[in-house]
């Protein structure tokens, strides 16, 4: 049996445990099945949201949202995260820079967002637009400073074009840092529409969740935070998978 299945048998018997502890205590009477509903309960409600044309068209909101910042900020935090490398010094201050920004909860920048932009479709994109751009930024260009100064010279010297050495040396030796950075910063942007939807919004998964908070209604809370969370996890594997196959000439070293 393999490490990585070994993994995965742990995590799912560590979950399974859980929620059958989870169930048994909700259904004996140990913890309040109204403030904590047993999984059985919350997975019929979740089977309901995903039947509902209103939860659907929430989520398809949100995902509109998500897309449409992260296809403007990845781009531009990748081209942001080169320039940043080629340039020394400039380059090193700017990173610097970017760091602080990463470093200071974004969230406390949301209601001047809103001050400025308003409760619409522009201020929730650019808002999840940052999410994306400063961490996509800083990981290109980290990744950008470890391409092997030698296999560059090595490459010059046999005469080889500025776009060959990019694509042959530079883009290989980039790629699984790039690919764990637009991970990153896709699942930071998730986060920021949501936050930016919980603090005012027409539509969207995080107004429904906020909402559903208000009213004290826990098991619709609960089921719709374990489908966010699901497709989370999901497209946060996926982009995993696709990591682990860019960087396989790693492992065959």
């Amino acid at each position: 049996m393999g490490l990585r299945l070994r993994v995965v048998l742990v995590q799912l018997g560590f979950f399974a445990g859980l929620f059958g502890l989870w169930q048994v205590a909700s259904r004996q009477g140990w913890v309040d099945a109204e403030f904590l509903p047993a999984p059985s309960d919350i997975a019929i409600v979740m089977l309901g949201l995903l039947r509902s044309s209103v939860f659907l068209a929430n989520a398809g909101d949100t995902a509109l949202r998500v897309f449409a910042a992260f296809a403007i900020g990845a781009p531009a935090g990748l081209l942001a995260g080169v320039l940043l490398a080629e340039s020394r010094t400039g380059g090193r201050a700017a990173t610097a820079l970017f760091n602080l920004v990463l470093a200071v909860p974004q969230s406390i920048f949301l209601p001047i967002f809103i001050l400025v932009l308003g409760l619409g479709f522009t201020q929730k994109v650019l808002y999840g637009l940052t999410h994306v751009f400063f961490v996509v930024a800083v990981s290109t260009a980290a990744a950008v400073r470890e391409v092997p100064p030698s296999l560059v010279a090595a490459a010059q010297s046999f005469g080889a074009s500025r776009g060959r050495i990019f694509r042959d040396i530079h883009l290989p030796a980039m790629a699984p840092q790039l690919v764990a950075g637009l991970r990153l910063g896709l699942i930071f942007d998730i986060i920021g529409i949501l936050l930016a939807e919980m603090y005012g919004a027409q539509s969207g998964l995080g107004i429904m969740i906020f909402h559903w908070g208000e009213a004290y209604q826990v098991s619709q809370l609960l089921a719709g935070t374990m489908l966010i969370s699901c497709a989370t996890v999901l497209i946060n594997e996926t982009m995993r998978i696709w990591e682990a196959r860019v960087g396989i000439w790693r492992h065959a070293r």
